[in-house]
């Protein structure tokens, strides 16, 4: 694993020295890996081999002799992408049993990653053709025109074209009651960019200043598209507005905007066309939810089958994760991750032969897991100066002893710093993960009786205001951050600050909190990669919940929140101008200022460390997951690795 993360960097550090050369036409990868997604005619081109029938699940067939679907070569495009295996071609059938407390993290987060281009799964350097099977990004890096593959459709049956693009576009994102505030992705100098459609298959996006990172952010788990030919029906511009009325009056809803926000949730509409490889047929209630194959899903594997291989996921309601990993031992479930507890690590290793499964390990990208984040926007003014005191975070950050953290939790495997960059990225520098990350109670002690915070009668310290200084620390699933959260407080309750941990069990609320900016202080994980893309912490998004008001500010132009002040606000100056760099040089200069702010200001705190695996509890029989991968939420997470090529030996 960790001769693979050290391949993984090194490419990562030319890749982002080689987007100063900005003239970018598709050129697809030039050997056949394991979990690699290719052209069908790139795929016969490099392997020699050629395609020339297509098979499909027995059920579907089924239903074609029947005359109830067309033949599968009608249904998938001219050119299909061609997902190779991790181990082999797998076998039709079968149900996939999985367990959450959450609609979203149940099984749609593990199938939704299908934007326009997509990052090579092995190792996230490379852009795959995806819906796009070929792009050209122009010189000066302001235009991209993206080529759409012809045949995919919808599981509908539908068309997937251009249309579907610009409905997303014109019709949600540019909706003020949709749309309120556009993603700031979309955005480079102000301006949010100009989508055009060229032709039914070739759409061209512009932007006001050049953004040589545009491809790299598309394939960021970003799904610009929605099914033009259902949802417009819920839409005010294609409907009158009193049949839209009643029909919003119907389901119980006040506005067309929350009638539509529902028609286009797949964990919740069984109607809603979709063309990720299984379809929502059972929506998310007491008993969990299911999803079935897509009839018309528009991937094969080398041999010409239609993907997926598994028929149907079926996901179970539980109140806790920890009841699903139960489970999981118990071997009434086939593939689940659980995560970086490595507290239970033995557990798992101890029932595998009971419960019929392996333990599989990523590596994980996620700096100081999970990390500590003081909200610069707090309500309580007199804890918003204190918050806002450097000294302070360094003393709540001296207090926090990670080694025994690393041995109690993580068995030691972890490596105890700051949040910042993988190294060996070309932004990376030692001194901003070490800056306070030692264990130094006693000076964190004498930071707190500088800054005035001392202690009352009672040993606890005093505001300024003669209230006893007392914080609620918010925390949420996974299991090992309740964990972390419990013994953080311990540490902070021995320097005098008061702490109570607050448990969101299920993690909804602590959304709730943060959004609202309710929070004071918050563990929040995230995964970090060379480039910075998709990062919530160091690139102020809506759920950077150390910035609270001031990543609203950003995220909605300055027209709600606070405007950022000082080091935060050239963070986000930085980022804009990070974007939109083509230099490599300049821009790995900039990227590494944003780091050097973090670092001095320490707005967010590292409780654990780097280099954590992630666990997954594999069973037996089922195949096609891989055992030596990168856990990154930036880039489509566990859904890189290609679910829809997994199956189940019967």
């Amino acid at each position: 694993m960790k001769r693979f993360l050290v391949v993984f960097i090194s490419i990562m550090i030319m890749v982002a020295l080689s987007l100063g050369n900005i003239t970018v036409t598709f050129s697809a990868q030039a050997k056949i890996i394991p979990g690699g997604q290719y052209n069908l005619t790139d795929y016969q081109k490099f392997s020699g081999r050629k395609i020339t029938s297509f098979n499909e699940a027995p059920q579907l067939k089924e239903l074609v002799q029947q005359g109830k679907l067309p033949p599968v070569e009608k249904r998938i495009p001219q050119n299909p992408p061609v997902v190779q295996p991790i181990e082999r071609v797998g076998k039709y059938g079968g149900v996939w049993r999985r367990y959450s407390p959450i609609a979203w993290y149940g099984v749609h987060f593990l199938i939704s990653y299908e934007p326009l281009v997509r990052i090579c799964g092995p190792d996230l350097t490379k852009i795959e053709p995806n819906i796009a099977e070929r792009w050209n990004l122009s010189k000066d890096a302001k235009t991209l025109v993206l080529y759409l593959r012809k045949g995919i459709r919808w599981s509908d049956g539908e068309p997937f074209t251009a249309d579907d693009i610009m409905f997303w576009y014109e019709d949600i994102i540019l909706n003020k009651e949709l749309t309120p505030t556009p993603p700031t992705w979309l955005i480079t100098g102000g301006e949010i960019a100009k989508f055009k459609k060229i032709d039914d298959y070739t759409i061209e996006m512009n932007f006001s200043q050049p953004y040589p990172l545009i491809l790299y952010e598309l394939a960021a788990n970003k799904n610009p598209y929605a099914p033009k030919h259902y949802l417009k029906q819920f839409h005010l511009k294609y409907t009158a507005k009193e049949k839209l009325e009643a029909m919003t009056k119907e389901a119980g809803l006040q506005f067309w905007y929350q009638l539509f926000a529902r028609k286009n949730d797949a964990t919740m509409n069984t109607e809603l066309p979709t063309i990720w490889a299984w379809r929502t047929t059972i929506p998310w209630g007491a008993d969990g939810l299911k999803v079935e194959r897509n009839p018309y899903y528009w991937k094969i594997d080398p041999e010409g089958n239609q993907l997926p291989y598994i028929d149907t996921i079926r996901v179970y309601y539980v109140s806790d994760w920890s009841m699903g990993f139960l489970k999981i031992m118990a071997g009434e479930g086939e593939m689940q991750g659980v995560g970086f507890k490595l507290m239970d690590y033995d557990l798992y290793m101890a029932n595998r032969e009971k419960g019929g499964y392996k333990v599989v390990k990523w590596t994980g990208l996620y700096p100081g897991e999970p990390t500590i984040m003081f909200n610069q926007t707090v309500k309580d003014p007199v804890l918003r100066k204190i918050f806002r005191d450097v000294r302070f975070r360094q003393a709540m950050s001296l207090a926090i002893n990670r080694k025994e953290i690393n041995q109690a939790l993580y068995f030691g495997l972890c490596e105890p710093l700051q949040p910042t960059i993988v190294p060996p990225s070309p932004l990376y520098k030692e001194e901003f993960a070490k800056v306070f990350a030692e264990y130094n109670p006693k000076k964190a002690e004498e930071l707190l009786d500088k800054i005035g915070l001392k202690r009352g009668p009672d040993g606890w310290r005093m505001r300024p205001d003669g209230k006893r200084l007392e914080l609620t620390l918010d925390t949420r699933q996974p299991l090992q951050w309740i964990d972390v959260a419990n013994m953080v407080a311990k540490y902070w309750n021995d320097i005098g600050v008061k702490t109570a941990v607050r448990v969101d069990e299920i993690g909804t609320l602590w959304a709730t909190r943060v959004n609202a900016n309710e929070h004071e202080v918050v563990t929040q994980g995230f995964s970090t990669n060379p480039l910075l893309i998709g990062n919530s912490a160091f690139n102020m998004t809506a759920w950077t919940a150390w910035a609270g008001e001031w990543a609203r500010w950003y995220q909605t132009g300055g027209r709600a929140g606070e405007k950022p002040e000082g080091d935060a606000l050239k963070v986000i100056e930085l980022w804009e101008q990070y974007k939109i760099t083509i230099d490599p040089i300049k821009r790995i200069n900039l990227g590494r200022e944003i780091l050097r702010l973090h670092a001095k200001n320490l707005w967010i705190i590292g409780a654990g460390g780097r280099k954590l695996p992630y666990i997954f509890l594999v069973k037996s029989n089922f195949h096609n997951w891989p055992e030596d991968w990168i856990q990154d939420l930036s880039y489509g997470s566990q859904a890189r690795a290609h679910p829809e090529q997994c199956f189940i030996e019967q």
